[in-house]
């Protein structure tokens, strides 16, 4: 008996729970699933007596859950094949809805249009019913209704023409992966609504009512008041009526993490509600002799946070945040936090293994080593201190431990950060149990809950407008940077080595590890230059890259409310690949699929010089510079007369016998003009192509004149437009032009040095699981041809 007691406090689940996840990471990085003999390997090496066998085992088991659950999320998925089928599914509106003005990425209406300003744009996971024509439908499909003037609530039924779509997103090196996102949400299809109609609601979903009746009663609780957005957020978790300003500012003060129902909002509660119940308990000779306070703390706290993460909807981030409380309250409970390291395993290994897509949660990462971070700096080498220095310490503790997982999945941190979490963090523990405390009163007494959660709201709204003030004068508080992952790693052990418990001799080391974060990561250009055309959906963004400059021409689209190409997409990439400012920025004319970035663009990265649309430094033919060897020269720009589209600057890239022709929207007129004026100029290796290969483009004179070795669509998965148009396609075809399309091979790279040409795609270089196949064949119905490209 002893000697089994003395083996169990000797056994640690750490290098299990390390090796079952490390065979879910594994699973989760292929570009397919494996087939099932290959699991028979590791399955009959484990059955070998080995000091690795419980190990491999592990590893194998993470690996199978996590194909297992992917598997059965990809049967799921609304095949290519079916791509655009309009069916008529009855089924429940199973979010709160997001409302927002009717700007679409196909064009909509402009912001102040009389009947746009009547009309919205809702955005819901709709789950169809369980009926014979919805059997082959996924489970949970992301819809999106333009231009309604129906009013959606969570939990309600109807009846929707859908025209369904397959999952699919840009794909750019660092950029955000829309599909991935999808996939993990268990999303097995997007779609459009057509039309709908009521139908009789259902008995499921009883959570949803419950929290969207809530949301009615906020709006009509506080009817137009500022912080409205901000208790409906700290709630309920709903944070659609946050604009984009809000997201910047929560962003530079580094307090985005208190308003995104996380963790954080979790442990708040349950750890007042710890406080709360265990003084008042102890003040009861009776009650503490039959349950000692603190354990009635503890499970008081676990009920808590349980009733509050049902409010605030059960969402992943907030059912790991439950578990992982839970089950290091069991261990409290048992007395197993004096060694936290198995309880935080446990609780790891049982998440991931109830769901091994979390691991592809930033979130999952940042709950878990801000906890484990807690109870590592605790013991380590600074001297115990109390009060606010003790809260200082810990803040800044923590700032530094995370920084390198921050600057891993989101590019950046923010300067300030620490220090305005030292007062946000003590006022969000305030204020979130008042403003639930408020919303309870309303609900049940409201004579003393309204006047409470008006209060409340009323200190809130003053502690938002101090963040946009901090926020507003500290506009280059974020920190942007993409560290290489050798960097990111050696800066994490910097980081544990730094608050080693004391006695250790590791605090140069630390320190010298975590400079890596500073050290250039710039993938230079020895000779040439580099073009890459971003897959920004519908629209164009282009980076060049010389030995010592980078040039961006147009920045991709933006929609209010909606995608946004210069923050998802360019600015990622830019920074990935180790770019921390911009020489030039043109923007070739002023649609909004080429200048909506812009704005999110600037708002990181430093420009030097701007021209083209929306500057005082129009286009103008003839300008000409060179950066490093390379050639640049404007051939066009607009004209009075001219269309917008047609006003398109037009830009030649040329160094030794490589040359690249930039060329916006221009269309048939422009390039007779060109032909006319500067047929010397036209010639080219690489064209990317007019108007994103529209009909009214790429003429066959034109063509002839440039003679591209390589032509580039940019241009959005079927995307309504039918870009490239057949036409156009077939007539590069009888060239023998090799092309290829953003939206169907993602972001495409060309380096071109002397008379090297190497193109590659980055779609079907990156696949996972989850990611949608190359398409080979275009809407168009013609053969894509990709030559060049690899």
């Amino acid at each position: 008996m002893v000697a089994s007691r003395s083996l169990g406090r000797r056994f640690s689940p750490v290098p299990l729970v390390f090796a079952f996840t490390l065979g879910a990471l594994a699973l989760l990085q292929l570009p397919t699933l494996p087939p099932l003999g290959l699991w028979l390997l590791p399955l009959t090496a484990a059955l070998f007596r080995t000091r690795w066998r419980g190990l491999l085992l592990a590893f194998t088991i993470g690996a199978a859950l996590t194909a297992q659950r992917a598997s059965e999320l990809i049967e799921q998925r609304w095949p290519v094949s079916r791509y655009g089928e309009v069916m008529i599914v009855e089924g429940i509106v199973a979010s709160l809805p997001q409302a927002s003005s009717t700007a679409t990425s196909d064009g909509g209406d402009k912001p102040g249009d009389e009947v746009a300003d009547s009309l919205r744009t809702w955005r819901f996971r709709f789950d169809p019913l369980s009926t014979p024509r919805a059997a082959d439908l996924p489970e949970h499909i992301r819809a999106a209704w333009y231009r309604s003037r129906e009013t959606l609530r969570g939990g309600d039924c109807w009846r929707l023409t859908l025209s369904l779509r397959t999952p699919h997103g840009s794909r750019n090196p660092g950029g955000f992966d829309y599909e991935g996102w999808l996939f993990r949400q268990g999303i097995g299809a997007t779609a459009t609504v057509r039309s709908g109609e009521r139908c009789e609601t259902s008995s499921a979903h009883a959570l949803l009512k419950l929290r969207q009746g809530f949301a009615d009663r906020l709006a009509a609780w506080l009817p137009g008041h500022p912080a409205l957005p901000m208790v409906a957020a700290l709630t309920l978790g709903d944070t659609s009526g946050l604009d984009e300003d809000d997201w910047q500012a929560f962003r530079l003060t580094g307090t985005t993490h208190l308003v995104a129902i996380s963790g954080f909002n979790v442990a708040i509660v349950a750890g007042v509600m710890f406080w709360l119940i265990r003084w008042l308990w102890s003040r009861s000779v009776f009650l503490s002799q039959r349950l000692p306070a603190p354990r009635a703390a503890l499970l008081a706290s676990v009920i808590a946070a349980l009733l509050y993460a049902l409010l605030a909807g059960f969402e992943p981030p907030v059912q790991r945040a439950a578990w992982m409380l839970g089950l290091l309250v069991l261990a409290g409970w048992w007395g197993g936090l004096g060694q936290p390291s198995r309880a935080l395993a446990l609780a790891w290994a049982v998440i991931v293994a109830s769901d091994p897509l979390s691991l592809l949660s930033p979130g999952l990462w940042l709950s878990f080593s801000a906890v484990a971070a807690i109870f590592y700096v605790s013991g380590g080498r600074l001297a115990p201190v109390n009060g606010w220095r003790a809260a200082l310490s810990i803040q800044l503790m923590l700032s530094v431990m995370l920084a390198p997982l921050t600057l891993y999945w989101f590019q950046g941190t923010s300067l300030t950060g620490p220090l305005v979490n030292l007062i946000a963090v003590p006022a969000a523990a305030l204020l979130t149990p008042a403003l639930l405390l408020a919303l309870l009163l309303a609900a049940v007494v409201p004579v003393l809950g309204l006047p409470l959660l008006q209060r409340v709201a009323d200190v809130l709204a003053l502690a938002q407008d101090g963040l946009l003030w901090i926020a507003g004068q500290t506009p280059q508080a974020w920190l942007a940077a993409s560290p290489e992952p050798a960097a990111l790693l050696l800066a994490l052990i910097g980081a544990i080595a730094l608050f080693a418990p004391a006695g250790l001799p590791t605090r140069v080391f630390g320190l010298l590890a975590l400079s890596s974060l500073a050290l250039p990561s710039a993938r230079n250009v020895d000779n040439g230059f580099r073009m890459t055309v971003l897959d920004v959906g519908q629209g164009l963004a282009v980076v060049v890259q010389t030995a010592r400059h980078t040039l961006l021409f147009d920045a991709g689209p933006a929609w209010p409310g909606s995608f946004d190409a210069g923050r998802s997409v360019v600015v990622p990439y830019l920074l990935r690949s180790g770019l921390r400012h911009i020489d030039r920025l043109i923007v070739s004319h002023g649609d909004l699929d080429h200048r909506g970035g812009v704005a999110a663009v600037a708002a990181v990265l430093p420009i030097a010089s701007r021209s083209g649309y929306g500057t005082d430094t129009p286009c103008r033919a003839g300008e000409h510079w060179n950066w490093d060897g390379v050639d640049f020269e404007l051939l066009a720009g607009p004209e009075d007369g001219l269309s917008d589209n047609d006003g398109s600057c037009v830009l030649r890239i040329a160094q030794g016998n490589q040359a690249v022709l930039l060329t916006g929207d221009i269309e048939a007129r422009t390039e007779a003009r060109l032909l006319a004026e500067l047929p010397g100029k036209l010639p080219a290796t690489v064209l990317v192509t007019p108007h994103h290969g529209s009909r009214t483009s790429s003429t066959a004179a034109f063509l002839d004149a440039v003679q591209p070795q390589l032509a580039i669509h940019s241009a959005g998965w079927h995307h309504h437009f039918g870009h490239p148009a057949r036409v156009v396609v077939a007539r590069m075809a009888e060239r023998g032009i090799a092309q290829v399309a953003t939206g169907d091979h993602g972001a495409l790279t060309v380096d071109m040095s002397g008379d090297r040409l190497v193109c590659e795609r980055y779609r079907p270089n990156a696949l996972r699981l989850w990611s949608t196949p190359a398409d080979e064949v275009w809407r168009s119905g013609v053969p894509s041809s990709i030559g060049l490209c690899r």
